[in-house]
């Protein structure tokens, strides 16, 4: 069995809709943006993402040896609610984490049935790797003027994997093509954006984002620096202001918890102590926020 063919049938196996790779290299246009975001101060205080930016332009730093970047695409729900889909189940990162350590597993024992010693390390948003680069040099969509990697065939609701491996990218079969960026003249997502966070194609200033004062912002607010429309964690109204999103039942790991949430009252938040919320949420994304940060956000 070649490798093309491993990796196909574990990516099915897995429940990812789509994979794909790209040779190792140093990324150029996309690196200057993200620099260009972080020189502007538009990362707030989420000072992790201004860290390891040598990485960041070059993966070989993460895997030596490394020669191809495999990427895959973790399908979730278009469920509606106060708290972002992607949120509304298992931590994605341990979730898929766990669909790629098994894939590279195999790709261990395939490798070594080509003579080739497998190296290879799995990332999904926790590491200092651009996973939407990577995914769209991958021929799996295209990034959008919200920022958002979009696959013409899966919309937006993916959270996207990542093998960095030393496997040959001519073993690997031949390479999709790249998909033209198809937002064109379209500026819906710009235009929805209430606290104008988003404010140009391809610009977000986090200091003005819902998503960012409701996750990562790391104070708690008694006067709301913006208004966060109902949102407890997470915000979505861009997403579903763009022609591309669509219904997506998504993986049931990550809406394991959407009925109970779904179906709580800012009073029942409100009512919740720290024992329920950890043994509800601990292992969830909410706990990245925190019960106080949730309900300040109310």
């Amino acid at each position: 069995m070649s490798i093309l063919i491993t990796i196909s049938l574990l990516s099915e196996k897995e429940g990812f809709v789509d994979w794909g790779f790209a040779p190792v290299a140093e990324i150029g246009e996309s690196y200057s943006r993200f620099s260009d975001y972080i020189s502007r101060g538009e990362n707030a205080d989420m000072g992790y993402l201004a860290r390891n930016m040598e990485k960041r332009k070059d993966p070989s730093l993460l895997v030596p040896g490394a020669r191809s970047i495999i990427c895959f695409l973790a399908p979730y729900s278009s469920i509606k609610s106060s708290v972002a889909a992607f949120a509304l189940g298992e931590d994605y990162h341990d979730v898929i984490k766990d669909k790629l350590h098994r894939i590279s597993l195999h790709l261990s024992q395939e490798c070594a049935k080509h003579g080739l010693e497998y190296q290879g390390r799995c990332f999904t948003d926790s590491a200092p790797v651009m996973e939407r680069h990577w995914a769209a040099e991958a021929g799996l969509g295209f990034i959008g003027k919200n920022n958002f990697l979009i696959s013409p065939k899966y919309g937006l609701r993916t959270l996207i994997g990542v093998i960095i491996c030393n496997i040959p990218p001519e073993w690997l079969g031949e390479r999709k093509e790249k998909i033209a960026e198809g937002c064109g003249e379209c500026r819906r997502c710009i235009d929805a954006c209430p606290e104008g966070a988003l404010y140009a194609p391809f610009r977000l200033d986090a200091r003005k984002c819902i998503s960012y004062h409701t996750i990562e912002s790391h104070e708690l607010y008694s006067a709301r620096p913006v208004e966060y429309k109902g949102q407890i964690f997470g915000c979505e109204i861009c997403l579903r202001a763009c022609p591309y999103d669509r219904e997506s039942e998504g993986w049931k790991e990550l809406r394991t918890n959407a009925e109970e949430i779904v179906s709580k009252s800012p009073q029942d938040w409100q009512d919740m102590d720290e024992k329920e919320f950890k043994e509800r949420f601990g292992d969830t994304p909410l706990s990245r926020a925190g019960l106080d940060k949730i309900k300040n956000n109310l």
